[in-house]
């Protein structure tokens, strides 16, 4: 921890307009502890509660947020510039005392855990190893030796790009391209059933090049974006071609790790949620939480409209939005793809339409349900399609909830947050579609109470 000694700050403030760009704050930083030095670098391990709002006023503003970063030093001794000084972890302790605010005591305690010298305590704080001393060295070494071994070579060092909750992303510039190495979360399939996809459908999805099972990571050549992210009629045709492609591959796609998660075993999975200990935290407020409660028999009614229809499951990507699209580049320049395979699994095909839903056009998404003409009737398919659009969100706040129970710390948990915001959507879907019986939402919305 440091002082800036040139103002009235205990500790240095930078600002930055959105979400901290990772390259930036490791520059900031670098300019702040080892201003002299033309070989220290920094990487951010982790951030360990996520933003937070109004943790303490930024200069000239009423409100700010901050995040806690671990971060770590590369390549050289730390020299701190001349505004500012150590504060080791009796300074912690001497913070404490005096600190009433609670979420700036939560992070002086976290701070406190990591000095403290107890390697069995920060072991037990740093459960995912992205946030351990020396990852990012051994990632480094890795994606290197990729490049290397495809005969490659490597212009530049590796850069970081993004650190969050879910992943952390490198990037390197060779003579093969640019590649990106990306490491899922503990708890997180991601790695392995990206490569399943890759291996199954080369062309609708990235290109993998290489993975690592100690790192829990894999490397994938670059792509382009979107060009117009309105137009998502061709993606909303390549979604259905690759389900309904998906079903002479479901015994590859079991072996390849995709866990079946049909409407009946969402159902099951939503019961126990309404007993469940670390919810009623995350939701706080018990009004908050009797929703869950509320709502939750009436989803699990409209899984058994799903599971009792003529639709077979299939290949599900569980995030498709025009952020998960991009084309392809090298060998197959210009060919759309789907990436972010996180919550992928075997399930009901229209769960994948919780987040195209109004951003397709009415007509793309006719077009779609075209192609499952075989399983029944478009006024039946129409109704099929509101269930699944809804319980989309559902298949996310189950993996969600799935990670957190292996690596969340509960300090204003990014999992929390997740998890209540697609509570939300969910419940927006299901008062849009109104089913049969549903009670109108009277709130409290978690994020307002």
């Amino acid at each position: 921890m440091m002082e800036r000694l040139a103002d009235s700050w205990d500790l240095p403030f930078f600002v930055y307009p959105a979400r901290f760009d990772v390259e930036k704050v490791c520059n900031d930083v670098r300019a702040a502890v080892a201003r002299d030095s033309n070989v220290a670098y920094f990487s951010v391990n982790g951030d360990l509660f996520g933003a937070y709002a109004e943790i303490g006023p930024p200069p000239k503003r009423d409100a700010g947020v901050a995040s806690l970063l671990l971060m770590e030093c590369h390549g050289d001794q730390l020299r701190p510039s001349d505004k500012y000084s150590w504060k080791d972890a009796a300074g912690v302790a001497e913070l404490l005392a005096g600190v009433k605010d609670r979420t700036v005591r939560q992070a002086l305690e976290i701070v406190s855990t990591l000095l403290s010298g107890d390697s069995a305590c920060v072991a037990a704080l740093l459960v995912d190893p992205r946030f351990r001393l020396g990852w990012f060295d051994r990632a480094t070494v890795w994606l290197t030796s990729l490049v290397t071994a495809m005969g490659a070579t490597i212009c530049g060092r590796v850069v970081q790009t993004d650190v969050s909750v879910s992943s952390t992303i490198l990037k390197i510039d060779s003579t093969a391209g640019v590649l990106y190495l990306k490491a899922a979360a503990l708890g997180s399939r991601e790695v392995e059933l990206t490569q399943t996809v890759a291996s199954l459908f080369p062309d609708d999805t990235l290109q993998v090049v290489g993975s690592s099972r100690d790192l829990k990571c894999f490397a994938s050549r670059a792509f382009s974006p979107l060009p117009d992210k309105k137009d998502l009629a061709t993606i909303a045709l390549l979604l259905g071609r690759l389900q309904l492609g998906s079903l002479c591959r479901l015994d590859d796609l079991r072996a390849g790790g995709f866990l079946e998660r049909g409407p009946m075993a969402l159902a099951a999975e939503m019961r126990r949620w309404v007993n469940d200990d670390l919810l009623r935290r995350w939701f706080g407020h018990p009004d908050r939480y009797a929703r869950l409660d509320k709502y939750v028999p009436h989803l699990v009614n409209i899984c058994g409209l799903l599971a009792n229809s003529n639709i077979p499951l299939m290949l599900v990507h569980g995030d498709v939005s025009p952020r998960n699209v991009g084309l392809a580049a090298g060998d197959r320049p210009g060919q759309p793809i789907l990436f972010d395979w996180e919550f992928a699994c075997i399930g009901h095909p229209f769960c994948d339409w919780h987040e195209l839903h109004g951003k397709v056009s009415k007509e793309d998404r006719q077009a779609y349900l075209q192609l499952f003409a075989n399983y029944g009737e478009a006024h039946g398919l129409e109704t099929l399609y509101d269930a699944g659009r809804t319980l989309g969100w559902c298949m996310k706040m189950w993996s969600v909830l799935e990670q957190a129970r292996q690596c969340d710390m509960e300090v204003f948990s990014s999992h929390a947050d997740a998890f209540l915001l697609f509570w939300e959507r969910a419940l927006e879907s299901l008062m849009d579609v109104s089913p049969p019986g549903v009670p109108k939402d009277v709130g409290p919305k978690w994020r307002f109470l």
